[in-house]
């Protein structure tokens, strides 16, 4: 895992955890937690995930709608 820990991560808090599907592979792209702290651009893939609003809060306004991140490899496991 290349996050940095005690640093600032783009992934919210709020779908940590929480199981998507990959929808759009992006390529790699500069891994800013890495590349913010000094450690070089540390290309990583980026994807867009989509995650069904009722997988990410307890009770959404519309349990239908989905939310989609765009999200590096790193911060990603398998389901």
């Amino acid at each position: 895992n290349a996050h940095i820990p005690g640093g600032h991560t783009r992934l919210p808090a709020y779908a940590a955890g929480k199981t998507g599907r990959v929808i759009l592979s992006h390529g790699p792209h500069v891994f800013p937690d890495r590349n913010a702290h000094g450690l070089g651009e540390g290309p990583e893939p980026l994807y867009t995930v989509a995650f069904r609003a009722a997988d990410l809060w307890a009770e959404p306004e519309h349990p239908g709608d989905e939310v989609t991140l765009d999200l590096w490899e790193s911060y990603l496991s398998a389901a």
